[in-house]
């Protein structure tokens, strides 16, 4: 039996993207706290950093995969009758996925209007 098997790789996802997501939050404090960000063009400069760009996007799947692994388990318990669980994951994936495709829109869209 592999460890990767079974409930084992959904509790590790959620559990890493726990903790990535409170790092990735508690970074962003300390930024915002000790950077001086007082007007928009700071900011605008700040979020142009590669290095942010690359943990904005990362923090966003890990709260996807955190949500949908969540909301999944809890779907999954409380719902018995599996034609309305079917359509009650399915609809929430694709509230995940329009909510995706909405933040990346918005992310790749900053100064370009």
């Amino acid at each position: 039996m592999s460890l990767l098997s079974g409930g084992i790789r959904p509790w590790a996802v959620q559990r890493l993207s726990a903790v990535f997501m409170l790092v990735a939050i508690v970074l962003f404090i300390l930024k915002v706290v000790a950077g001086n960000i007082e007007d928009f063009t700071l900011w605008q400069q700040w979020m142009a950093d590669p290095v942010w760009n690359v943990i904005i996007i990362l923090f966003w799947l890990a709260l996807f995969a955190h949500a949908w692994i969540g909301v999944r388990d809890a779907i999954m318990d409380y719902v018995h009758r599996d034609g309305l669980r079917f359509v009650v994951l399915s609809l929430f994936g694709f509230y995940l996925i329009a909510m995706l495709l909405w933040m990346m829109k918005i992310f790749f869209m900053v100064g370009h209007s």
